[in-house]
């Protein structure tokens, strides 16, 4: 039984590929510039190492900022869930009062009346709050019960 390890988050090849595209970049602006230096008649092997330690400097720095800002992002989505989720308690709780205080009644047809409504009222905030499976909408909270 061989077991895969998987990297770490932060190292995930959609965070790495900004920042190997910028190290690169970076690299290749940074050699450039090394060219006209060596035009101008300094030598370029002694600036080669330089380029290196530049693009990887701003391949870290870019991998840092991708990866607090996915965490950030991450963090405000879990942020919204909770919020929903507060909201659609909210309005069960309310659903489900009226259902108790509709359970007192001694008129049978008013007591049914009510009941209807209120199923009606939590398929409503149903409807509205929570986005159906796979639609890939963000619900948001109506401000109605």
């Amino acid at each position: 039984m061989s077991q895969k390890r998987s990297l770490p988050a932060w190292l995930a090849f959609d965070r790495m590929k900004p920042a190997l595209v910028t190290g690169l970049v970076l690299f290749v602006a940074g050699d450039a510039l090394d060219l006209l230096l060596h035009w101008w008649g300094v030598p370029v092997s002694s600036t080669i190492f330089n380029n290196v330690a530049m693009g990887f400097l701003g391949a870290l720095t870019l991998l840092v900022y991708l990866s607090a800002s996915y965490e950030h992002h991450h963090f405000e989505r879990a942020k919204e869930r909770m919020e929903l989720v507060n909201e659609v308690n909210r309005q069960v709780r309310e659903a489900l009062s009226a259902i108790a205080q509709s359970a007192m009644l001694e008129d049978r047809t008013e007591r049914l009346r009510r009941l209807d409504e209120v199923t009606d009222q939590i398929d409503s905030m149903l409807t509205t709050l929570v986005p159906s499976s796979g639609s890939g909408r963000h619900a948001r909270p109506s401000g109605k019960p």
